[in-house]
């Protein structure tokens, strides 16, 4: 099967990691893959694999993003392309159109909890629609109207040879404590909150530093600075470190004793707590979106309500302060990490809705 994914741009984030991941795993079952983005840091992991990557400006949300239709049409036919998998709403609009004319059938992933705008319709237009989380495909269903018949839930997956699983974390002596929270540097993510926890946690327990993992886009610097004016305010600059954006993941993961997840606005699902749980790190994160059909609260990680700093920072004390505890979350998450969010899972099951949309396309 010829298979081509077309998204924003491959810089960092999950949709971004996930195509990577998947793009590789299907290349290694014999499928072909081809990768239109604006291209980016994470362009080397597909071309250094074998794996064609075309740069073009799919990321751009212009009326001219339908001059790019015919040039995408194109290398549809070149490459003999039998699927089209968009997982992004402007590249989804140029596949769906590129589709059109080349009679190729057109799937969608979808990733977010999409405005109700009409640009976004085009997510549920896929032949099939796949949906990360079943907070998504409530969604898709309700503000979209997609038919259920067409939705299949495709959970994210994690390479569980790349986060290997450390079962003596808590097993350890601790003179410091570390806590990692990661995503874009964006209100939404509640960085900011996320301070002002550590503000709380701090009081608490002294040994303890946060690092803020995300990269600061154009445009967002302003955010920034308030974050770095907020850690300063609260006399807290020896406890929170911002690393930007990092290529190590999985090492800084591994190392932290607790992810906190602190998104302010629902998540499709949260791909650094499965990351997080797949090398034996517990986890605490915000009670909203897919993050609930991560963790169970209490069994397999903590959950607290957005925006709730006090309540976020009790949640991180208690995974602190009760190695049992931890221990115990972060044995139950590698589990169901290990049963519902492998990246071979994802793979085959992605693999298995191309089938079925090209059967259904030969069927209509």
């Amino acid at each position: 099967m010829n298979i081509l994914h077309i998204l924003p741009a491959l810089e960092a984030g999950g949709v971004e990691t996930g195509t990577i991941d998947l793009a590789l795993s299907l290349t290694r079952l014999g499928q072909k893959v081809v990768v239109i983005s604006n291209g980016g840091r994470l362009v080397w992991d597909l071309t250094n694999n074998g794996i064609l990557h075309v740069k073009l400006p799919v990321h751009r949300k212009s009326p001219s993003l339908f001059l790019l239709v015919p040039q995408v049409a194109s290398i549809i036919r070149s490459q003999k392309i039998d699927i089209v998998h968009a997982s992004s709403r402007v590249p989804a609009w140029i596949g769906f159109l590129a589709c059109k004319l080349t009679k190729t059938t057109f799937v969608t992933s979808c990733h977010g909890f999409y405005s109700r705008v009409f640009s976004s319709n085009v997510m549920g237009w896929g032949k099939l629609v796949m949906v990360i989380s079943r907070s998504i495909e409530k969604r898709m269903r309700e503000a979209f109207g997609v038919p259920e018949e067409k939705i299949r839930l495709v959970y994210r997956g994690v390479n569980l040879a790349k986060y290997p699983y450390d079962a003596d974390k808590y097993n350890k002596e601790k003179d410091r404590f570390t806590i990692i929270n990661i995503g874009r540097l964006t209100p939404i993510k509640g960085q900011y909150e996320f301070i002002k926890a550590m503000k709380h946690v701090v009081d608490k327990i002294r040994r303890v530093e946060a690092w803020i993992v995300g990269d600061n886009r154009q445009g967002r610097e302003h955010y920034l600075e308030k974050l770095v004016n907020l850690v300063k305010e609260l006399g807290i600059e020896s406890h929170v470190k911002f690393l930007g954006t990092r290529a190590d993941i999985q090492n800084l993961v591994g190392k932290a004793d607790c992810l906190v997840l602190s998104s302010n606005v629902p998540e499709g699902f949260g791909r650094s707590i499965i990351e997080a749980g797949a090398r034996g790190t517990a986890c605490c994160a915000s009670n909203i979106g897919g993050i609930k059909e991560i963790i169970d609260d209490g069994v397999s990680g903590l959950l607290f309500p957005p925006k709730d700093d006090v309540k976020m920072a009790d949640a991180i004390v208690k995974m602190l302060s009760d190695a049992t505890f931890s221990k115990k979350c972060a044995r139950n998450l590698r589990k169901k990490v290990e049963e519902h969010f492998t990246l071979d899972k994802m793979t085959r099951a992605t693999l298995s809705v191309y089938e079925e949309a090209l059967q259904k396309s030969r069927q209509s």
